[in-house]
Parts: C-alpha cells; sequence; structure tokens
C-alpha cells in the first residue's frame, strides 16, 4: 500500500463527504461511499476514477432520491482507508482528524486540504469582487485538526465559531480566511477539483450578481 498523494486526496474526500461503515451482521462486509449533490456528478466521476485507478478496484455512482451516491463493498478497499487512518462509523461521533502521515510532507497535505474543501468547503462573495472562503463541519475536533492543517499550509483562518444548526437540532464548528491574496493562493496551490468551487470563485471575481 503506497501512502502517497492520492490517497491523501482520498482521505480528504472521505473526511468530508465519505463514510465507512461495517455492516451489521456481516463478518468482514463494509460499506464505502461518497455522496454528492446531483448537480456535481461530473466531480463524482473524477472522484470514481481516483478512487478506482488507486485501490484498482471498481465503483458505483448510484442515483438516489436527495443526490448521489458512489460505493463500494469492498473489504480490500475498507482495510485500505482503515490503514490509512480513517475510522468506521460515524465521523461526528469519532472525532475524526487529518491522519498523522499527511502532516509529515506539504504535498500530501495540499491533497487532503483539497479533498476536505471539494466536499465540506465554500467559496462566497463577501462584498463587490471580495471572496471568502468557509470550512465547516459538525464535529469540533474535526474543525480544529483541518483549521491546524490550513495554518500549516501558511493561511491565516480566523478563529473557529460555533454555530447551531436548526436542522439537526445541534451545532455545526465553521472557520473562514478573506485575505484575497490567500484566496488566489489557494485556488493556485491547492486548485480544487470540483467544479462548483472554481466555477463560483471566477463568478465573484468577475463581479456576478446573486451569489
Amino acid at each position: 500500500m503506497e501512502f502517497n498523494e492520492n490517497l491523501a486526496e482520498i482521505v480528504g474526500i472521505m473526511l468530508g463527504d465519505g463514510a465507512l461503515w461495517l455492516q451489521p451482521d456481516c463478518v468482514n462486509s463494509y460499506k464505502i461511499i461518497v455522496a454528492s449533490d446531483k448537480r456535481e456528478k461530473a466531480w463524482l466521476t473524477y472522484v470514481k476514477s481516483l478512487f478506482e485507478a488507486y485501490f484498482e478496484e471498481p465503483f458505483n455512482i448510484k442515483e438516489i432520491k436527495c443526490g448521489l451516491h458512489l460505493t463500494n463493498y469492498s473489504a480490500k478497499v475498507a482495510h485500505k482507508l482503515l490503514k490509512a487512518g480513517l475510522i468506521e462509523g460515524n465521523k461526528v461521533e469519532n472525532e475524526v482528524t487529518i491522519p498523522s502521515w499527511v502532516l509529515k510532507e506539504r504535498k500530501l497535505l495540499i491533497r487532503t486540504v483539497q479533498g476536505l474543501f471539494d466536499t465540506d468547503g465554500c467559496v462566497y462573495k463577501k462584498y463587490d469582487t471580495y471572496a471568502q472562503i468557509e470550512f465547516k463541519f459538525g464535529s469540533e475536533i474535526t474543525t480544529k485538526s483541518v483549521h491546524n492543517a490550513v495554518k500549516r499550509l501558511g493561511f491565516n483562518p480566523t478563529k473557529i465559531q460555533r454555530q447551531y444548526n436548526s436542522y439537526t437540532g445541534g451545532f455545526l464548528w465553521r472557520f473562514y480566511f478573506s485575505r484575497q491574496a490567500e484566496i488566489e493562493l489557494f485556488f493556485t496551490e491547492v486548485t480544487p477539483k470540483n467544479p462548483k468551487h472554481m466555477e463560483r470563485y471566477k463568478r465573484i471575481k468577475g463581479g456576478a450578481a446573486g451569489i
């Protein structure tokens, strides 16, 4: 098993919108899912290629009522994800963090942050043509881990803020960064692969209304 940049990005994606479950009443049977919006099929197709190339196992994109799921049921894939530092089960309850091996090299950390931003990040208009980047998670510990990773890459995020989530009745934790030079560097160096982020950023910088 190679701990490389592709695996680092996969880890970021799984920490964001991925799930790894040991299926009940089944011995050594797992379910791996990456969830996305139906409008993000191009990105999920990219993720499918990334996962299949690394794991050498087939993944399937399935349309469900509220979105799309990329799925796989291979114990071989699950064991590699566990070896990479992921945890089986509920990510919020398990308070997942970025694995230590990712933190050892900048290029690995960049790819993990890329995967996290593609799933749980967003860019939006602060005012005029000024953009702001946000990361948001359901676990304070996870948020602190990502916050520290972003700082390691040289960015200057705000303090972590807690927000009540009326949809779940719980809390979310978020942070931002707003220095325009840093946001430009983020899109240049981290280079998000989810097309919605780059398209939105270009529209903000172009002065588009209604963003």
